[in-house]
């Protein structure tokens, strides 16, 4: 028997957090926080303390504060990726 269970909103695996696929009404935590939880502009940060944009705002001002510039910071792990994966495809 195939217990996989499939989004409803997205059509995808839910695998992260499928012990939640009912509380979360057969969706992912995220298609289910954008479908019935997120006000506003889906790109955009929302009021909820749990919308990812929320907490990615919060610590890229936290980084900018310290004197960090958060672009340059992803711009060196996606770097560091590439490179990690060039690596392994010698």
């Amino acid at each position: 028997m195939n217990d996989s269970k499939i989004c409803i909103s997205c059509n995808k695996p839910v695998e992260e957090n499928a012990d939640s696929y009912e509380v979360f009404e057969k969706m992912h935590w995220l298609c289910f926080h954008l479908e019935f939880e997120h006000s506003g502009d889906p790109d955009r940060a929302c009021d909820d303390v749990s919308c990812p944009w929320f907490h990615i705002q919060i610590l890229k001002d936290k980084l900018s504060t310290l004197g960090y510039d958060p672009q340059g910071i992803i711009h060196e792990a996606i770097e560091k990726l590439c490179n990690e994966a060039l690596q392994h495809n010698k």
